[in-house]
């Protein structure tokens, strides 16, 4: 892309200045993880949302051990063969 594809468009010309937004640098300062945190809390107290969380960890920990037989499985078939 050349330096002269902008040319005549206005971009950095110093006769424009920016609009002038005096609160838009507080908006995006304002931390968003309260209102976050209101929509979980909100979430957290069903109960299905837990039994879902403990199927999952019970997954996890399942595959966790899947995945270590297979591997003790893998090392003796190598060694034993």
């Amino acid at each position: 892309m050349s330096k002269d594809s902008h040319a005549g468009k206005g971009y950095g010309c110093p006769s424009e200045v920016p609009p002038d937004h005096p609160d838009m640098l507080g908006e995006i300062l304002k931390p968003a993880y309260r209102e976050i945190r209101q929509e979980v809390s909100d979430e957290a107290d069903d109960e299905e949302n837990t039994e879902g969380r403990n199927w999952a960890i019970l997954l996890t920990l399942f595959s966790f051990l899947l995945v270590q037989f297979a591997g003790i499985a893998m090392i003796i078939w190598a060694v034993f063969w």
